[in-house]
């Protein structure tokens, strides 16, 4: 049961830390970048200033 919850517990940061790596390259792309995946900077303003527990 500890080795599970544990486990979960590496995941979970796991996850975080991608997540945080994934938004702050969204936030140092182009117009044009954005643009030719369909994101607004806009939208990536509104993930990075979202208290952390909604995002």
């Amino acid at each position: 049961m500890v080795l599970r919850a544990w486990r979960a517990l590496v995941e979970m940061v796991r996850l975080r830390r991608e997540r945080s790596r994934d938004r702050y390259q969204l936030a140092a792309m182009t117009e044009r970048e954005l643009g030719d995946c369909g994101i607004t900077r806009a939208e990536i303003e509104y993930e990075l200033h979202k208290p952390r527990r909604r995002r």
